[in-house]
């Protein structure tokens, strides 16, 4: 599979002197330096619009992968983009924040829900209720014209070997963890996972359908729609918005 990471440039220039004692002319060799290039500037990671009112949330961001098996709808650029539809340039405490502004509630997703009740925490009391249902929609501009699609057509039901109908996203909010020192990390920061397929428990959004491991077998898990997703770094925008009807 295809990786993408970030690029660094090294610039090395080097002065070779090379001297004998015994000889009566000393060699001396100077590498030429090579040709200095700028290392392209990141993305900023706050490419996020939050209406309140209308409850909806835009997350900015690019195609990263056009072809291949699927963890993610999204990472946070620089994450996990062989894996990941779309690389956002928003961070995952950011689009937290965005979803409780919009009056979504983090919680597990249903079949997390189910699984819970069947092995319950022992140091911990039961959730009250799955998370916030989402609805999310993919667009961006193909040939001057928009072309917006519910973001589950951009998946490829391994074993429907179809794209990907019914399910819905749940705000499942990631949690937080302590390094060696005690400080805590929120792991949606650390992992840069925000939107996963394949049940994360650092993701901020989590599909609430298991289709299963797409690297145990050929008809399990999700990978990329090639039909549908356009070529890798073409802008995308990821509208976010609350469900009508609530996880069941």
């Amino acid at each position: 599979m295809k990786r993408t990471h970030g690029c660094f440039v090294v610039i090395i220039t080097g002065l070779l002197v090379v001297a004998s004692a015994g000889l009566a002319h000393a060699a001396e060799a100077v590498a030429a330096p090579e040709k200095k290039e700028e290392a392209p500037p990141q993305p900023k990671l706050d490419k996020i619009k939050i209406d309140v009112k209308q409850k909806r949330i835009e997350v900015m961001g690019r195609f990263c992968l056009k072809e291949g098996i699927l963890d993610y709808l999204g990472v946070t650029a620089g994450g996990q983009e062989y894996e990941s539809v779309t690389a956002l340039n928003c961070s995952g405490s950011r689009l937290h924040a965005a979803l409780l502004a919009i009056g979504a509630v983090p919680g597990p997703s249903p079949q997390m829900m189910e699984l819970i009740k069947k092995n319950p925490p022992k140091d911990r009391p039961l959730p009250k209720r799955t998370g916030t249902a989402l609805v999310i929609t993919a667009e961006w501009t193909a040939g001057g014209k928009t072309v917006s699609v519910p973001a589950t057509q951009l998946l490829i039901n391994r074993k429907e070997k179809k794209p990907q109908t019914g399910g819905r996203w749940t705000f499942t909010g990631s949690h937080f963890a302590k390094d060696e020192n005690g400080k805590q990390f929120y792991m949606a920061d650390i992992d840069r996972a925000m939107i996963s397929v394949v049940y994360m428990a650092a993701a901020v959004v989590n599909f609430n359908l298991d289709a299963g491991n797409p690297y145990a077998a050929e008809d399990e898990g999700y990978e990329a729609n090639t039909k549908l997703i356009p070529k890798e770094d073409t802008p995308v925008k990821l509208i976010i918005t609350l469900a009508k009807q609530k996880n069941d």
